[in-house]
């Protein structure tokens, strides 16, 4: 299990890292093509086009590993007023609740993105960029997602059982004593 987690670990990484280069792909992109419109009077449509596009795997490929680091949104109004077993247990069917939500936007992803393949569909863009390519991330950050969605479920509800058994050894050493 150790290497099963070792290797989702990396590739949660690996996704978040090609979505930091994207980032920088995208700044690097977006200041030459401004300056090349004011320099040369030439501006690279194509490139803007392409930072579009980018942004939908800079969001996709990023989430995996936001949710890695529990950096999403959470309510804390609401949960900074719960008891800490009762936080953890929310947070749980939080992400009981979250996988579903990716399993079926990943399986959409994925209709999408064969569909697209099969019918050769392209982007009405000036390089006529093959949609699927577009959707490609949506399945496979969805997985990801759905994965560490279930590992963080997975820690929740073991913590609410440990703080269970604390809570039953504290009670048989009160009543001991």
């Amino acid at each position: 299990m150790r290497v099963l987690n070792k290797i989702i670990d990396r590739i949660i990484l690996g996704l978040a890292v090609i979505a930091g280069i994207i980032l920088l792909f995208l700044l690097i992109a977006v200041c030459f093509a401004t300056v090349s419109r004011y320099l040369f009077n030439a501006p690279f449509a194509v490139l803007i086009d392409y930072s579009a596009y980018s942004l939908l795997y800079v969001a996709f490929f990023g989430a995996p590993w936001l949710m890695q680091q529990r950096g999403h949104v959470n309510i804390d109004l609401f949960m900074n007023m719960v008891k800490p077993v009762t936080k953890k247990k929310w947070s749980g069917v939080i992400h009981v609740i979250l996988t579903v939500v990716s399993l079926i936007l990943g399986y959409i992803g994925f209709v999408q993105t064969r569909t697209y393949l099969l019918n050769s569909v392209v982007m009405q863009d000036q390089m006529r960029t093959p949609q699927w390519i577009l959707l490609i991330c949506i399945p496979i950050a969805c997985a990801m997602l759905a994965i560490q969605c279930v590992r963080n479920a997975n820690k929740d509800f073991s913590d609410v059982k440990a703080f269970d058994d604390e809570d039953k050894s504290l009670i048989e050493k009160a009543e001991g004593v």
